[in-house]
C-alpha cells in the first residue's frame, strides 16, 4: 500500500517560495498604501479650500485663526451667529475629526489653517499637514500652495 501525501521538503519549499514572494512585494504595498494616504489627505485639503471659498461668498472673509482648525471645524460647521451664514459648508465624519474639533490628516493629526498669513503668496490661507513623517516644515508637507 502506497502513502499519499507532502514530504517535509516540499512543503518546506513551497513555504520559501510564498516567503520570497511576500517579501518581494512589501515594498511595493507600502509604497501604494503611502501614495493613498498622501492622495486622501491632499483630497481633504482641497475639500476645506472649496468649502472656505463658499464661506468667504457668504460671510465677506474667511475665519480668523492662527494655526488651529477647531476654528475652521466651528466655522464651517456652525451654527454661526450671522443671518450671511448659510452652512453647514462641509460635512464631516467622526472619523475625521479629533476630540478638540481638529480636522484630522490620514495619519490623525491636526490639519492647520492660517488667515490672515504672510507665508505663501499664492493664496489668501495656508492649509497644512506635516504629512508622513508627521513634522512641520519639511519637504514631505502637504499645502493647498
Amino acid at each position: 500500500m502506497k502513502k499519499t501525501g507532502f514530504t517535509l521538503i516540499e512543503i518546506l519549499v513551497v513555504l520559501v517560495i510564498i516567503s520570497a514572494i511576500a517579501a518581494i512585494s512589501m515594498p511595493a504595498v507600502r509604497k501604494a498604501r503611502n501614495k493613498a494616504a498622501i492622495l486622501k489627505t491632499k483630497s481633504i485639503i482641497a475639500s476645506i479650500e472649496t468649502a472656505l471659498f463658499m464661506y468667504q461668498t457668504d460671510m465677506g472673509d474667511y475665519p480668523e485663526s492662527t494655526g488651529s482648525s477647531t476654528i475652521l471645524f466651528e466655522a464651517l460647521m456652525g451654527p454661526v451667529d450671522d443671518e450671511n451664514w448659510k452652512g453647514p459648508y462641509m460635512r464631516f465624519k467622526q472619523a475625521d475629526v479629533d476630540e478638540n474639533k481638529n480636522i484630522i490628516d490620514t495619519w490623525g493629526n491636526p490639519i492647520f489653517y492660517i488667515y490672515p498669513q504672510t507665508q505663501k503668496d499664492s493664496v489668501p490661507f495656508v492649509i497644512f499637514s506635516n504629512g508622513p513623517d508627521r513634522k512641520t516644515n519639511t519637504k514631505d508637507d502637504i499645502g493647498n500652495w
